[in-house]
């Protein structure tokens, strides 16, 4: 697998975000060992929280008395992670703008969805109506299997399983005479999924790619179609791995 640093060579457009990356990769892993999920649970174990916060904290250089209203939320289990991938926020009030806490709340809430997914025990899963059998978030990006097929893939929980070949996964339009293909010349493998029914993208590569990338490093390289996607008037339905949706 090539590593974050040589991507960064490679792309040094990239390397801010990268950067965010390689710190999100370090907090999963302080996280590992603590015991986060509870089965059928809405959000993290209260007493799992000081820990997860420490190494949230530790990663990303943040003083940590900038979260305590979050993390004096969580410990009261106000937040419910499952109405994150339905772009729903607490509804109480957190001293944060809307989309700061979106982010903030995505990429702290990433072990958890990733504990859900490790709960779910159908491989491959279709996804109905366009949504994670998981967690139930929208796709925003997707692979070419060898075999022709297309599979979605999860930006919450990672997880990854068959859809339609041809459609919209968002509207579920599956009319090509409202979908568009655009492929941009300098990323090979890489191209845009674009429908005009409901006005929003998926990126989708082909699955060779993950040979050489991990999906959420595939999304991050790939930032170069979002902007081109966004700047058409096109939306981004779920965050890449560092909690983007709208790209500068």
């Amino acid at each position: 697998m090539t590593t974050i640093e040589e991507i960064a060579e490679s792309r040094p457009h990239l390397r801010e975000a990268l950067g965010l990356f390689k710190k999100m990769e370090t907090f999963e892993r302080l996280v590992r060992h603590i015991n986060l999920f509870e089965a059928g649970a809405t959000s993290y174990r209260p007493e799992s929280v000081d820990a997860i916060f420490e190494s949230f904290t530790s990663a990303f250089d943040i003083p940590e008395d900038f979260l305590a209203p979050l993390k004096e939320a969580m410990k009261l289990r106000r937040i419910d992670f499952t109405r994150l991938p339905m772009n729903e926020t607490p509804a109480f009030s957190l001293p944060f703008h809307e989309d700061e806490l979106a982010t903030v709340l995505f990429m702290i809430g990433k072990p958890f969805f990733v504990s859900l997914r490790n709960s779910f025990k159908t491989d491959s899963a279709f996804w109905l109506e366009g949504r994670c059998p998981v967690c139930n978030a929208r796709p925003s990006l997707a692979f070419i299997r060898q075999d022709g097929g297309r599979s979605l893939f999860c930006s919450y929980c990672g997880f990854s399983g068959p859809w339609h070949r041809i459609g919209c996964p968002n509207c579920r339009n599956r009319d090509p005479r409202g979908l568009d293909i655009n492929e941009i010349e300098e990323e090979k493998g890489y191209r845009i999924d674009l429908c005009n029914e409901c006005r929003s993208y998926v990126k989708t590569v082909n699955a060779h790619l993950l040979e050489s990338y991990s999906p959420e490093l595939i999304d991050i390289i790939s930032i170069p179609l979002d902007i081109v996607a966004q700047a058409k008037g096109y939306r981004r339905h779920s965050p890449n791995p560092i909690g983007m949706t709208t790209m500068a």
